[in-house]
């Protein structure tokens, strides 16, 4: 007997079929705690599937989602070298990981070798050997060659370990093992590094460890990963033809518990904001079932079957954010390297935290929450969004371009590259006529100063340009311009890059994607190597544009002449008016309502400013209420002082000073002067490199305007490390405040704390970050508690003088800063003696201060020796052998500040004995 089945599904049940996936969509959502139980039985509104799956959009799931995508992926074009930077000449061979191989593919000619196929590149003849042998962690390789090397002691590891690295080395062929797994996997691969004649890593903090573990090694050196434009690039990819958010990677339900925490709330702030995300795992969706690589059923209706290298990238390509995590946290040099390559496609990253990430690609948006990441989605206009965008390309193409990569590796290996390495080109910037205020936009580029002559001075430099930039007094130039030029250069082969006018929403259609030459202006064209007869004169090299294929980058880095970038670009020789400015400032808030200022110190930390601090205030509910002072203590670098006028000019509510160029040394200055220029009813304190974070804010002045009796709110920090730790000063104050804390008054009937006389030494004088609090400004103005200028510590010093100073404090459970505690470069992060020195003025103020209060006994008694110990000496384990004396002097008149001593801590008393040694040898 046979049974005819049908080909295909027929209309009624493709609509039952259709009806069951949406309820299991549906339901895990409700699983997922996305939807309560109660609210998907009643509520109507909630029937369908959540806007974010592929069920909104037409499609049974996210393979068909991706299948109707197919069309918009081929049609974007293919990648292109860089006319900057051409292939090496080098021969590789190589034993690495599928995403490797493609990253080094086109950039160098590579040697793929098998297990039992590489004698043959050592017996080839002298000119067609391998300039040297790369291996880098690999658990499979290209097409399987190297499954099971993974593990070490397998036969596929022997014969890397054991005949292919002895065999490279005693033909002379450089051997470099490239260590590109994850920390944790160190002990994994070490066998095979103690093989190689050189070792590289990605993690700077694995350095010392191969050293010790690798003497064979003549160099152990840190390289970090890179971008190939051949195959990440952002050509034809504007503007976005896929809305979607993708994650293509591996789940790990066992492994990294931080990684899992934080990318299921960046996953599901993804779906909180609408966004249509994809998940491309194989590993989730394979037959066995892998309960290690099982993503959470919440996520299940968003998972993709696996896409080839090609069409995966090309998926990131066209779209407008992608999500990058990373398994390694506490590393300024190793990140996850989808990280790097989502920025060289031109799209903004979404990422779990890494220290590196943070501190290089501040433009890389850090999940904090849920909430913040689908905040982050849903308030961030188009032309932010693109200036993120610039920044990553500008970032990786400048900073992490594989053929860079490439020489230095044959700079480490000592073999010629076969090419030049590009050097820092010499760039030409020409007009009709010069004025100070063109040159002074040239002067102050980021990339350096920008020489500027006169057409009928150009054809004396014939010869000597790589990059010619006509320009015109007529506009204005941002400090990145000539560095977008730069980094165009370094990803496509067009000889002329022209940058767009008009606003994202028009200049988006020609954007990224070649031009006719007609289209593009002159002066906002660069020309790569142009021929001596162009600068002939400024009509020549007009009508040269017809002749060459022109790129379009972006419509960023330029104006008007009489715009912001020009007004910024004004050279400062004094400090802003402040008078003029607190008479604005006053206006502004009592025009617009406003009800928070906000003081930020800035100085030469602009992108920071830009995408963290900044950001996190702009996607916070109560930003129309706000009051945002940036203070700009004197800084050096023009991309900081430029960002803090854009911001200016774009928010009514936000205000710009600017103090000389030069800086003070620390924050002080500038968060001082924000005190006196605050106009509104509470006033709090943001870091640039730091974030408001949760709707923390708007819940502190709720709390102040329920409570006016209070002087100010506090609430929770999130100090980001090695790992995200929480500093509960609710609970820490309640403690020691609260009803349940001995001999202290008891709070009010409102549940105010009512803070004794003694409240500082009842507190232990320990720090409360100020960031985590808003403050009632009529309460804080009259103290004129001023800050040391110069010193460092001096918010953590201003909380301890505000707690002893205030008489009823709120305390709210509710995170409200994040402090990012490993910005590489920052103040606080830089230890040197100069580092000591800066405490100077802060232990002198502070001494004098608690004398004055009657609190320099109860100090010295519950917290000195402690801070001294876990602080300062702490710091001083972290500077260099030739420099540890000069600090461990300015530690000793810190401690003479408190009349030296007696001391209890034995550590302390070692310290003094050292030094003295010390200073007798020398």
């Amino acid at each position: 007997m046979s049974l005819d089945v049908p080909a295909t599904p027929t209309a009624e049940l493709s609509s039952r079929l259709r009806q069951l996936e949406l309820a299991s969509s549906q339901l895990d959502q409700v699983h997922a705690g996305r939807l309560t139980a109660e609210e998907y039985l009643l509520d109507a509104d909630l029937a369908g599937p959540h806007r974010s799956t592929p069920f909104a959009h037409g499609a049974a799931g996210a393979d068909q989602l991706l299948r109707q995508l197919r069309p918009v992926l081929a049609a974007l074009p293919e990648g292109e070298e860089g006319i900057s930077r051409p292939r090496t000449g080098l021969r590789i061979a190589l034993i690495a990981e599928r995403h490797l191989v493609h990253t080094l593919e086109g950039a160098a000619e590579l040697v793929h070798l098998a297990p039992t196929a590489w004698r043959g590149a050592l017996d080839a003849a002298i000119q067609e050997r391998p300039d040297l042998l790369l291996v880098a962690p690999v658990q499979e390789g290209r097409r399987d060659a190297w499954k099971g090397a993974g593990d070490p002691g397998t036969y596929v590891r022997r014969r890397i370990t054991g005949a292919i690295m002895p065999a490279f080395r005693e033909a002379g062929i450089p051997v470099v093992f490239w260590g590109t797994q994850e920390t944790r996997f160190y002990d994994d691969w070490v066998d095979v590094a103690q093989q190689a004649d050189h070792v590289l890593t990605v993690a700077e903090e694995l350095v010392e460890r191969y050293a010790a573990d690798c003497p064979r090694a003549r160099t152990v050196e840190v390289m970090r990963p890179a971008v190939n434009p051949l195959l990440h690039s952002p050509l034809g990819t504007r503007p976005a033809s896929a809305e979607l958010v993708t994650y293509a990677g591996t789940w790990h339900a066992k492994l990294f518990p931080q990684r899992r925490e934080y990318a299921a709330a960046l996953l599901d702030g993804v779906i909180r904001a609408g966004r249509r995300l994809v998940l491309l795992d194989p590993r989730s969706q394979a037959a066995t079932r892998d309960d290690r690589f099982s993503y959470p059923r919440g996520f299940t209706p968003y998972l993709a079957s696996r896409l080839g290298p090609k069409k995966l990238i090309a998926l990131q390509r066209a779209a407008d954010a992608a999500i990058a995590l990373n398994s390694t946290v506490a590393s300024q040099t190793a990140c996850s390297p989808t990280a790097l390559t989502l920025q060289a496609c031109g799209t903004a990253v979404l990422s779990t935290y890494n220290q590196g990430l943070n501190s290089a690609y501040p433009h890389v948006h850090l999940a904090q929450s849920a909430e913040d990441v689908a905040a982050h989605l849903e308030t961030l206009p188009l032309e932010e969004l693109r200036r993120i965008q610039a920044a990553g390309l500008r970032t990786v193409f400048l900073h992490d371009h594989v053929v860079d990569r490439l020489h230095d590796l044959a700079s480490v290996a000592g073999v010629d590259a076969g090419t030049a390495r590009p050097a820092e080109p010499r760039v030409l910037a020409v007009a009709d006529r010069i004025t100070p205020e063109l040159s002074h936009q040239l002067h102050r580029q980021s990339i350096g100063p920008v020489e500027l002559v006169t057409w009928e001075q150009a054809p004396a430099r014939a010869g000597t340009v790589e990059v010619l930039l006509p320009v015109s007094p007529e506009r204005a130039y941002g400090p990145e311009y000539a560095a977008d030029h730069l980094a165009a250069f370094a990803y496509q082969s067009a000889p002329v890059t022209t940058k767009l006018e008009g606003p994202a929403e028009s200049a988006d259609r020609w954007a990224h994607r070649r031009l006719d030459g007609d289209a593009a202006p002159l002066e906002l064209t660069a020309w790569w190597r142009p021929e001596p007869a162009l600068l002939a004169n400024r009509e020549r090299l007009r009508a040269a544009r017809r002749e060459f294929a022109v790129y379009a980058i972006d419509h960023g880095e330029h104006g008007p002449a009489d715009g912001v970038l020009a007004r910024s670009a004004a050279p400062r020789d004094r400090d802003d008016d402040a008078a003029a400015v607190a008479v604005e400032v006053r206006r502004r808030a009592e025009q617009l309502g406003l009800r928070l200022t906000v003081i930020v110190p800035v100085y030469n930390n602009g992108s920071h400013l830009r995408h963290k601090g900044f950001a996190s205030l702009r996607r916070s509910a109560l930003f129309s209420e706000m009051q945002v002072l940036l203070i700009d203590d004197g800084s050096t670098d023009a991309v900081t002082a430029t960002t803090v006028d854009e911001l200016a000019a774009e928010h009514p509510n936000v205000t710009a000073y600017h103090f000389a160029p030069g800086g003070s040394g620390s924050a002080s200055r500038p968060r001082n002067l924000g005190i006196q220029l605050t106009a509104t009813e509470y006033v709090a304190y943001l870091d640039p490199d730091d974030e408001m974070v949760c709707g923390g804010l708007a819940r502190l002045v709720e709390e102040l305007d329920a409570h006016p009796e209070a002087d100010l709110a506090m609430g929770n920090v999130l100090r980001w490390s090695t790992r995200r730790l929480r500093i509960d000063h609710h609970q820490e104050l309640q403690e020691v405040f609260g009803e349940s804390a001995d001999d202290t008054p008891p709070p009010d009937a409102a549940g105010t704390l009512v803070l004794p006389k003694d409240s500082l030494a009842r507190w232990g004088f320990r720090s409360l970050r100020i960031h985590a609090a808003v403050i009632r400004t009529s309460w804080l103005q009259p103290l004129d508690l001023q800050m040391p200028l110069g010193a460092l510590g001096q918010d953590n010093y201003l909380s301890q003088q505000m707690l002893h100073h205030a008489r009823r404090i709120r305390t709210v459970d509710v995170d409200v800063n994040a402090y990012y505690s490993e910005v590489s470069g920052s103040a606080v992060n830089a230890i040197s003696p100069r580092y000591f020195a800066k405490y100077l003025p802060l232990e002198r103020d502070r001494v004098a201060w608690l004398r004055e209060q009657g609190l320099l006994e109860d100090y010295r008694r519950t917290r000195l020796e402690g801070y001294v110990v876990n602080w300062y000496l702490k710091k001083l384990g972290l500077v260099s052998s030739e420099q540890w004396r000069e600090a461990a002097e300015h530690i000793a008149e810190i401690l003479a500040l408190y009349e030296d001593g007696p001391w209890t801590r034995p550590e302390i008393d070692q310290f003094l004995t050292d030094l003295r040694t010390a200073v007798e040898n020398d």
